[in-house]
């Protein structure tokens, strides 16, 4: 009897992490019928997210295939200083504490396995783990190429040159030159991973970035395309032997049904009701939000330049570093005076949004977005341009290389930072710039808008039988494979267990 190639996923909990992973199992399942798939889940506590344990417990019931499995590891008993510092600290302590538990689970797995795809935020401590069981590891890297070889070029200052890296970009009044990189960075965009020296070293930061180079291979959710003088730098390192074999993959993005149905039809019920290419898209994710007085700029704005909108608002977190945003009760408390009413025609306001959705939808013609890596995806997917508004991780990076080397965007701005505002040094953005950037955003016949559909018409194509990520999941798929038949060579498990 022939039995299937196991592959175990351990996503970082919240869901744009998760989707992705979800996602990369979808495919590696569709792509290759000896695969079985498990995902092994991290819930976190309501009083942090609902939304992420809510999305998997949708996709879980819904799934119809044998060959994919969730198991939710044991629930967390968080310290308070867990929640002391930022989200990502949070995240690597909820995983050093289900470490143990991943363990077991790993250790009585049966038949062969394939392959250990730990996220990004979970290389330090899994890939060791991986490496004391011999299991074949890689990491699932859910951010761009230019993030990753950021990281990899600071782990090296850090190791080998012995530069204190948060120092080292601290002290730095010029702009800085990386091989990821076409264009020299301001140091104002570096991501307050690198800058902070708790979240650089503390937190993981520089572990995660020991551990992508342990790894049997780095799985990217990009495409060559889109990033094709970064990963050629990644793959220069891999070249040497200096970081594991890169695998392109992307653009893999969330499209499991919907959590909240009713919500979804009453927000495509009013796009279908707007001209084409005329509503403005304003999301900031699910972990961003914005003080209240920004919030009112930011209606200002939008009032002033006239445009359609959709605006998902949502109340910054109250008690806790690590909580993420909720929805408002009343949006007529924190918004000026009379606003709701003079806009009602042209704009709707709401809290969550099904964003993948929105973005297909014909009525959008522009995105203001916090430049998370998953929302980029999407957009290009759709030809949508982007007005940037980065707010933590490594999104200020995001933003300066839609704007200064992809050339699908406009900029609101490249350095804001939810970390600098709540220190109280993060100058507010006012209403004439946002509208400004709103405007330029919205205009049709414009070098951004064309070079937003001609990516749009790249990344399909790169997943398309015999394009680049295609054939590169191709090539992940059979050296998953072929780690089964090393396996069954070194005598681990029986000449019965051979596949096909």
């Amino acid at each position: 009897m022939v039995k299937l190639a196991e592959v175990i996923l351990v996503p970082c909990p919240p869901m744009g992490h998760v989707a992705q992973m979800v996602e990369l199992a979808k495919l590696l399942i569709h792509r290759n019928h000896q695969l079985s798939i498990t995902i092994l889940i991290m819930k976190l506590p309501d009083y942090i997210d609902v939304v992420s344990g809510s999305f998997v417990d949708t996709v879980a019931a819904s799934s119809t295939s044998n060959r994919l499995r969730f198991v939710y590891l044991p629930d967390a008993d968080p310290t308070p200083e867990w929640s002391s510092k930022a989200r990502v600290h949070f995240f690597y302590r909820l995983l050093q504490s289900q470490e143990s538990h991943i363990r077991d689970f790993l250790v009585n797995q049966r038949g062969p396995m394939a392959g250990f795809i730990v996220d990004m935020l979970c290389a330090h401590p899994l890939i060791d783990l991986a490496e004391e069981l011999g299991i074949p590891s890689y990491v699932f890297f859910t951010s761009p190429a230019t993030f990753l070889g950021l990281m990899l070029h600071f782990q090296v200052l850090e190791d080998e040159c012995h530069v204190d890296v948060p120092e080292f970009i601290r002290n730095s009044d010029r702009l800085l030159s990386f091989p990821c990189f076409v264009n020299p960075l301001p140091p104002t965009v570096l991501s307050t991973n690198f800058v902070d020296r708790d979240m650089w070293l503390i937190s993981g930061f520089l572990e995660f970035a020991r551990g992508y180079r342990k790894a049997k291979g780095i799985i990217i959710n990009t495409f060559d395309e889109l990033e094709m003088h970064a990963l050629d730098a990644c793959n220069n390192l891999s070249k040497s032997g200096r970081v594991p074999l890169i695998y392109p993959v992307g653009p893999i993005m969330n499209q499991s049904k919907s959590s909240r149905p009713e919500v979804e039809a009453e927000i495509t019920g009013w796009l279908d009701h707007q001209p084409p290419c005329s509503v403005v898209l304003l999301c900031f994710g699910s972990q961003g939000s914005l003080p209240v007085e920004q919030v009112k700029e930011i209606a200002l704005a939008l009032e002033k330049s006239g445009c359609r909108f959709l605006w998902s608002l949502r109340r910054p977190p109250e008690d806790s570093n690590t909580q993420f945003p909720r929805e408002y009760t009343s949006y007529s408390e924190i918004l000026p005076e009379g606003f709701l009413k003079r806009t009602e025609k042209k704009g709707k306001i709401v809290g969550w949004v099904p964003q993948l959705k929105v973005l297909s939808h014909e009525a959008i013609g522009g995105f203001v977005s916090h430049c998370g890596w998953n929302s980029i995806l999407e957009s290009i997917w759709f030809g949508v341009p982007i007005a940037t508004w980065p707010l933590h991780s490594e999104q200020q990076g995001n933003a300066f290389q839609l704007v200064k080397e992809i050339g699908n965007a406009v900029e609101i701005t490249l350095d804001y930072c939810e970390r600098r505002r709540s220190r109280g040094d993060q100058p507010i953005i006012t209403a004439q710039a946002i509208e400004k950037g709103i405007r330029e955003l919205m205009k049709t016949n414009t070098q951004v808008r064309d070079k937003a559909k001609e990516m749009k018409q790249k990344s399909r194509a790169s997943v398309m039988e015999g394009g680049s990520s295609y054939l590169s999941f191709e090539k992940l798929i059979h050296k998953l494979l072929q780690n089964v038949n090393q396996i069954i060579c070194q005598g681990f498990v029986g000449k019965e267990d051979v596949l096909n």
